[in-house]
């Protein structure tokens, strides 16, 4: 299932796709679509989506980015997950990031 993602919401597939998402799917689906990859990816307790890339020795981090707000992560993910003809993961889409957010304490 994971090789069927990778493919059908591989970056390469949607030119308008903003660079930031390109990296939270490589991150997401273990994959590297940007240069830097991600080395972790947060939402904040205020809903902020903070990303760490990965130094280019592979072992350091760098600094925190600020990549956006939830709501419009959630609103994008939708969107693409109906582009990429996903329209089942919808619901797996919004139940994930809710799930994530009870385990860390939001």
């Amino acid at each position: 299932m994971k090789e069927t993602l990778s493919r059908k919401l591989d970056p390469a597939r949607f030119p308008n796709m903003s660079l930031e998402m390109a990296a939270i799917l490589g991150f997401v689906l273990e994959r590297q679509y940007t240069t830097p990859v991600l080395a972790d990816l947060e939402v904040t307790p205020h809903g902020h989506v903070i990303a760490w890339p990965l130094g280019e020795d592979e072992a350091n981090v760098g600094h925190a980015l600020h990549l956006g707000v939830e709501a419009d992560l959630r609103a994008n993910l939708r969107r693409l997950a109906m582009a990429a003809d996903l329209a089942q993961l919808q619901p797996v889409v919004a139940v994930s990031f809710d799930i994530e957010a009870e385990q860390r304490g939001f």
